[in-house]
């Protein structure tokens, strides 16, 4: 094989260009096509889509404020189950919460100096799960606190085929109507995954 030249090599630059470009043209196209295909069928159900939706979210919205003034009523059982939709109560995950990251850290190596390769890692940041292990007695040494997962109102719909589209119309529904401007709830710095032992 002769060794080739630079106007070999810009000839075949220029033929890959063409070639990228027809594959890019080709491949618009068919979306295009797909899409045109696709519109007519979008359009016929989208009215009755967000009817539905809407409907679901109004629906959503009236269940929660009921649950919301009615936690007495689910003490046992914790939640109903009504023709697949499932609603009630449940406790959220438990948070620790322990200030500042440097203090803790000179707390575990001075209080807990053989656990402190696992509670602590090499750039000098809390292991969260490794510290949501310790006993109440270890976290109550290091200052860290246990906030207890306060029980929410939940409601659940059982899984569908449609479920993802359902649920993207609802939540365009939703946001229409304002109602994720509410206030975010504050969380803890971390959730801890297991139980505290005692």
């Amino acid at each position: 094989m002769a060794i080739p030249s630079l106007e070999d090599i810009r000839a075949a630059a220029d033929r890959l260009s063409v070639a990228h470009t027809a594959t890019t043209a080709r491949a618009a196209l068919c979306q295009d096509e797909i899409k045109a295909a696709i519109q007519p069928i979008y359009d016929r159900h989208r009215a009755g889509m967000d009817a539905a939706a809407e409907e679901e979210a109004a629906a959503h919205r009236a269940l929660m404020s009921l649950l919301e003034a009615a936690p007495q009523l689910f003490e046992k059982p914790r939640s109903i189950n009504v023709n697949g939709v499932r609603a009630g109560y449940r406790k959220a995950e438990d948070a620790l919460d322990w200030g500042d990251d440097a203090a803790l850290v000179k707390r575990i190596r001075a209080l807990l100096p053989a656990q402190a390769d696992l509670l602590i890692r090499t750039e000098e940041t809390i292991v969260i799960d490794a510290l949501a292990q310790l006993p109440a007695a270890a976290h109550q040494k290091l200052g860290i606190n246990r906030i207890t997962g306060a029980d929410n109102p939940f409601i659940t719909i059982g899984a569908a085929d449609v479920e993802k589209l359902a649920q993207a119309l609802i939540a365009d529904a939703i946001r229409r109507h304002g109602e994720e401007d509410k206030p975010k709830e504050r969380k803890g710095k971390a959730k801890a995954k297991a139980k505290e032992v005692a």
